[in-house]
């Protein structure tokens, strides 16, 4: 679903952008509705400093004839909760309700909805948060109840970064609970916490090595005179088992080490493959990928059970392991 809003900014403005937010300003909606958008909040309230709460859309559905895009959220705690949105063609944004639909959010802030707008589109301005600048913003209140009133801001193509709530009473007023985006996936635009990371993933954590259903790294003969060059090929019908595996080093500080050990470690405690790897200095992320071999020769697989893939830097700062069961 993409909700028709201004879409155009000069360039000037878009050349300090990272990526990811000139990506998202294309989208232009200031509250994301597809399928597979996905957004962590730090909350703070009068109970708690930093719990986590995720707001999730994981499916669409129908009422009334009308389709829905069905938002799940998730904490803090064990707190689970359903909304149904819907988005039309002038940007406006409907949750449905018990009698039917309730204007949510209209971002020209000229009808009356759940989300009053302070500000017309695209007067918000810049907002500056952990995972990046929003050049194109809207600043909101929402006088939940009586008592409790909530201002907030919006940001073209991520939704929302950031909102404080306050009790509007006498000795008991003041704040209730801050929102603060901390990560988010939106339309296939990845915007990351900056925290270093060492990521280890393998194609599949049940490899059916015994069934041949995974890569055969035997090198084969290409060309009629290969049997009398020197060794290098495998004969006709040889079987060497491997999985590609995936090592990543994220928001990696430039001073630490870029050697990462990957070993693939036997029930047994023993290491059926290790070896060092040298990742890149990049500042945002370095990836290298490896076929790990599944046998200790060539038809030799490794027998059946649970193995341990592990992935850790040289100078011990940083480990990700994964169980990996070949069969």
């Amino acid at each position: 679903m993409r909700l028709g809003l201004l879409t155009l900014l000069l360039p000037a403005a878009l050349a300090a952008q990272s990526p990811a937010v000139v990506a998202a300003l294309a989208t232009g909606t200031y509250f994301p509705l597809d399928v597979g958008d996905r957004w962590v909040y730090r909350i703070d309230d009068r109970a708690v400093t930093a719990s986590y709460q995720t707001w999730r859309i994981d499916r669409t559905a129908m009422s009334g004839g009308l389709t829905y895009s069905v938002m799940a959220i998730e904490g803090p705690g064990t707190i689970y909760a359903e909304y149904w949105f819907r988005g039309d063609g002038t940007g406006k944004v409907y949750e449905l309700g018990p009698t039917g639909d309730i204007l949510f959010l209209d971002p020209s802030g000229q009808s009356p909805a759940t989300l009053q707008l302070a500000h017309a589109a695209g007067t918000g301005g810049s907002y500056t948060t952990a995972i990046g600048t929003f050049p194109d913003t809207l600043a909101y209140t929402n006088m939940i109840n009586g008592l409790n009133l909530e201002n907030g801001i919006l940001a073209r193509g991520v939704g929302l970064l950031t909102s404080t709530t306050l009790m509007l009473t006498g000795s008991s007023g003041g704040f209730t609970q801050g929102r603060t985006l901390v990560e988010a996936t939106v339309a296939g635009i990845r915007f990351p916490a900056a925290v270093p990371a060492v990521k280890l993933g393998i194609e599949s954590l049940t490899l059916d090595v015994s069934g041949q259903h995974v890569t055969n790294c035997a090198v084969p003969c290409y060309f009629p005179a290969c049997g009398l060059a020197p060794p290098g090929y495998d004969p006709p019908g040889t079987y060497k088992p491997c999985a590609q595996a995936r090592v990543e080093l994220a928001n990696w500080p430039a001073g630490a080490s870029r050697a990462v050990r990957l070993q693939l470690v036997t029930p047994g405690g023993t290491a059926a493959f290790d070896q060092t790897l040298k990742l890149d200095a990049s500042p945002t992320e370095s990836v290298i990928f490896v076929q790990v071999p599944l046998y200790s020769a060539p038809n030799q697989p490794l027998p059946a059970g649970v193995y341990q893939l592990l992935a850790n830097t040289a100078d011990g700062v940083a480990q990700s392991s994964l169980a990996v069961t070949v069969r």
